[in-house]
């Protein structure tokens, strides 16, 4: 059983299709604990859930293939890159998930289509009903006429207060409104064609029947271009359609037999009628629609991820909206850039941007779900997406911050960073737009560490890469260590960072601004700061010493840890007065920033 099958048989029961949510629940609890587990127990772990479940085994085990194949990257393979973001082409592995989009997408569009064939049909059959009084040839059909408005009325009213109707019920909808249109057509052909007749206007039988093939032709038309079908399904229909104007003349034979003799003198529609031609068209513009609809869906896709809308992009990647298509988890899919895709050290500084922050486990870090490389070779990760604002907007949107609120980001940003220390690593990236307020398990500034993009290990031998020794980091919040020996650098170089953020949270501005970034990081090098209260008044003097020691020149008289900052801020007199309330209250007023602003997880600025 394939992915898509699979996914099938534990989403649907029955032919209708409809879900069978108890058995996709199971599906899904047990695949998510799966990829939990270490890989080598893996295997027995899941036959032990499963308890002898071979339906559940064989679908667990499938989705564990599509999840090991299409998003597991332990290695760093040497590929041909393509620069589309193209995944997932139809009849690949999760096409089911990609068909099933498109059947949702096409729900709507006929739901909005029929509205909108019902209202015309309605309207055009009310202005030819005025022909009923003027015209002393077409006083019949009023009652037919009637019951096709009432019905197309009917229809557009259910369809319109019925958003939530299944593909099924719209089917039949359908059914209803293009039979009301097949049937009020056919009885009016058949009866104008009698009349005229019954009157020996041959003139006016001839026109009638050519008339007739148009209507159908036009019908045919119509219905293959706007309304979403597959070709087989278009087929199925439009080519019974194109004999109906034949049918039409042969019932209206059957009841006025000399009707025959007088169209044999026509010869339009021969030898290939309009209604036929227009099926054919009909049926392959369905399939390139049809198409097309595959593609666009199938070209929002990575692995089995759902883009949804780019939300941040700088000089290495992309980050996209997106979802996980079998747990339904929103996320956010950042990319490499296209273009840095057969750059070797892009692709080695993600990998350990990646692979860093897996091993962070603390709840302040950017939690990183999953990672890997598309079939065409584009690589990416999947992160939480976090709603809110990062530092740097918040301030320059809002201006600089009370010193309880920045108390508070700054400790939970200690928390993050004696992680990252602890375990080996140096962010060497700490600045505003780095860290992030974020609404996280109900709690309000709830603070996010991100990006880890020019992480390294405190204890590395610079000796073995040399890169090392290049100067990293952001100008504005550079530590002098970081300008003067960056090869020799340790925990204390993000300490200087942090000290910075909270000088601009304080203020509203880094310590330290020059006319370049070259002239900035030297400032950093050369330059004492004035203090955040020459800057902005009610700075807490407790506070502001707590910044000064972080921002010292000499590493060894500086703030030394994490843990330390973070007990010297607690001690604060302000420490522990920006509550829930409080961030609860600020939100409230400011919920549109948070709606609109979702992370793009520490790209360049």
């Amino acid at each position: 059983m394939d992915d898509g099958a699979s996914l099938a048989a534990a989403r649907t029961d029955g032919r209708d299709g409809s879900v069978n949510s108890a058995q996709y629940a199971r599906v899904k609890k047990v695949f998510s604990a799966a990829i939990e587990q270490p890989e080598e127990q893996r295997a027995e772990w899941v036959r032990q859930q499963c308890a002898g479940d071979e339906q559940l085994l064989r679908e667990v085990h499938s989705l564990l293939r599509h999840h090991r194949d299409e998003t597991l990257l332990e290695a760093l393979p040497a590929v041909t890159i393509s620069p589309q973001v193209v995944v997932n082409p139809q009849g690949q592995a999760d096409s089911y998930l990609v068909l099933k989009d498109v059947w949702d997408e096409n729900r709507q569009i006929l739901r909005r289509r029929l509205i909108v064939v019902a209202w015309v049909l309605a309207v055009f059959v009310a202005i030819s009903m005025l022909r009923l009084f003027t015209n002393q040839h077409a006083v019949f059909g009023y009652g037919i006429r009637v019951a096709a408005i009432a019905v197309s009325f009917g229809c557009a009213w259910l369809l319109y207060r019925k958003p939530d109707l299944s593909l099924l019920q719209l089917r039949v909808a359908e059914l209803v409104v293009m039979s009301n249109v097949g049937v009020l057509t056919i009885s009016l052909s058949i009866r104008v064609m009698l009349d005229a007749a019954s009157r020996q206007d041959y003139v006016g039988l001839i026109s009638i029947n050519n008339w007739n093939y148009f209507i159908w032709t036009l019908i045919i038309f119509v219905y293959g271009v706007f309304m979403p079908n597959t070709w087989q399904r278009a087929a199925a229909i439009l080519l019974p359609i194109a004999a109906i104007p034949s049918l039409v003349a042969l019932m209206a034979n059957l009841l006025q037999p000399n009707i025959s003799i007088l169209l044999a003198q026509d010869e339009y529609g021969r030898p290939l009628p309009a209604p036929f031609i227009a099926s054919c068209t009909a049926i392959y513009a369905a399939h390139l629609i049809h198409g097309a609809r595959l593609s666009a869906l199938g070209a929002k896709r990575l692995a089995q991820y759902q883009l949804k809308r780019l939300i941040g992009e700088g000089g290495m990647g992309q980050v996209f909206e997106a979802e996980h298509l079998l747990l339904k988890r929103p996320c956010a899919i950042k990319l490499i850039q296209p273009e840095r895709s057969h750059d070797d050290n892009a692709l080695r500084t993600f990998e350990l941007e990646v692979r860093a922050t897996a091993r962070l486990t603390h709840p302040h870090t950017i939690e990183v779900y999953d990672y890997g490389q598309t079939r065409e070779g584009l690589f990416f990760c999947a992160m939480e997406l976090l709603p809110g604002m990062n530092l740097r907007d918040l301030v320059k949107t809002f201006g600089p911050l009370p010193p309880a609120r920045a108390v508070h980001f700054l400790t939970e940003a200690c928390d993050a960073l004696h992680e990252a220390h602890v375990a080996d690593l140096i962010h060497r990236d700490i600045k505003p737009a780095n860290l992030f307020a974020s609404q996280r398990g109900g709690i309000e500034d709830f603070t996010k560490l991100l990006d880890f993009g020019l992480v390294r290990q405190i204890t590395m031998d610079p000796s073995l890469d040399a890169k090392s020794s290049l100067i990293a980091g952001t100008p504005q919040f550079m530590s002098p260590e970081q300008v003067m020996t960056p090869a020799q650098l340790d925990a204390r170089t993000d300490i200087y960072s942090l000290g910075a953020v909270g000088y601009f949270l304080l203020t509203g501005r880094p310590p330290l601004i020059a006319d370049s970034p070259l002239e900035t990081m030297l400032a950093h090098v050369k330059e004492t700061p004035l203090p955040p209260s020459s800057r902005q008044s009610e700075i807490p003097d407790d506070l502001e010493q707590i910044i000064m020691r972080c921002l010292v020149k000499d590493i060894h008289l500086r703030t030394a840890s994490a843990a330390q900052l973070r007990s010297e801020l607690a001690q604060c007199g302000c420490a522990g007065k920006w509550t829930q309330s409080d961030a609860r209250k600020w939100w409230a007023e400011h919920l549109i920033h948070r709606t609109n602003s979702i992370n793009s997880h520490g790209l360049p600025d």
